[in-house]
């Protein structure tokens, strides 16, 4: 699904927003999202999941080509850890899928 994808769905789902507020909307939400997690804070989404900084460390890794050992510097990666309520409807979807 995509950002557009998502914008008409919540247009069509809910009969009072247009096409351009849900766009409005839904932009928004994601440029609060950013800055939060851009200023370092984790976000907590009740009943869905918690989006987080991880740090990682430097470490000596290897160029898959070469075989030279490189040295990689300290770096930050976003994460998300899905909440239980989604973990369980998840498990259950691929129960019943299978």
């Amino acid at each position: 699904m995509t950002r557009d994808d998502l914008i008409k769905r919540i247009a069509e789902k809910n009969a009072g927003i247009s096409l351009s507020d849900s766009r409005e909307l839904v932009l928004d939400l994601f440029e609060s999202m950013k800055s939060v997690i851009l200023e370092g804070e984790s976000l907590e989404i009740r009943r869905f999941g918690v989006f987080e900084i991880h740090h990682r460390k430097p470490r000596i890794a290897r160029n898959p080509r070469t075989g030279e050992k490189v040295s990689v510097g300290e770096r930050k990666s976003l994460i998300f850890r899905p909440g239980k309520i989604l973990k369980l409807r998840m498990k259950n979807l691929t129960r019943k899928s299978i």
